[in-house]
């Protein structure tokens, strides 16, 4: 990968199993071949002190949460309000952009730059909160006992169904933006829109909210990302990724 800037900070990704965080470890390893270094500090979903120490870095205690270590030269912006911690995705990829990327996944045209900061927040504004929608009104009756759990899951079916259906409008949005010019959610060239659109759909397609046979162009960009070397060993840095049963 050319145009690597000179590394200045070393982020330590605290990844929390089965979470957001592949957004970082992806991209992380992506720059990986162009040599920048990354540490990760791995922690079960469950785990009792896994909370605890992701509250250590950053009050809200969510993954990702990357601090920063300085190796040379003067201290960088980080977009945050806590010095040299970063969280909240779409900022953290953005920061990786302007520190560690150079350039490199800054669409080249002036329609690509559009398309990629529209679907940046499209990931976070409209295709993650609908899946998240859906997976609570899975979880609630899981959580009670019969035989309220089957009353309440009469309940909440409905209201499932309702966001599934907003799903294929928002799947079907994102069919008709890829093309064989345009095979990346970033346009021309793989960008920050698909770093930050992954974690989304990994749980879409594990936990059975998505049919890709009908979406085949977004099937294709799909598994394109699995095959990458580089989305594989940010799975494998991150030990646990199982978005069908949050382990």
């Amino acid at each position: 990968m050319a145009g690597i800037k000179q590394q200045k900070t070393v982020p330590t990704v605290y990844n929390m199993s089965s979470s957001k965080a592949i957004s970082a470890l992806w991209p992380l390893e992506e720059l990986a071949d162009a040599g920048i270094k990354y540490k990760v500090v791995n922690l079960p979903r469950r785990g009792a002190d896994t909370y605890k120490v992701l509250k250590t870095n950053f009050p809200l205690g969510k993954s990702p949460t990357v601090t920063l270590e300085h190796v040379g030269g003067e201290a960088e912006v980080t977009y945050q309000i806590m010095p040299n911690v970063l969280t909240e995705t779409r900022l953290i990829l953005q920061f990786f952009s302007d520190h560690y990327a150079d350039g490199v996944w800054v669409p080249e045209s002036e329609e690509d730059k559009r398309r990629d900061i529209f679907f940046q927040e499209f990931a976070h504004g409209s295709l993650i909160t609908k899946i998240d929608h859906v997976l609570t009104f899975e979880v609630i009756p899981t959580m009670l006992f019969f035989p309220m759990r089957y009353l309440t899951l009469l309940m909440v079916l409905p209201i499932r169904m309702h966001f599934m259906k907003d799903l294929t409008v928002i799947y079907q949005i994102m069919e008709d933006a890829l093309s064989e010019e345009k095979p990346w959610f970033s346009g021309k060239n793989i960008g920050l829109a698909d770093f930050n659109t992954i974690f989304a759909m990994d749980m879409a397609v594990q936990r059975g909210y998505i049919q890709l046979d009908k979406y085949p162009k977004l099937a294709k960009w799909y598994n394109t990302v699995q095959d990458r070397p580089a989305y594989k060993r940010a799975k494998e840095a991150g030990e646990v990724y199982d978005c069908a049963t949050f382990a």
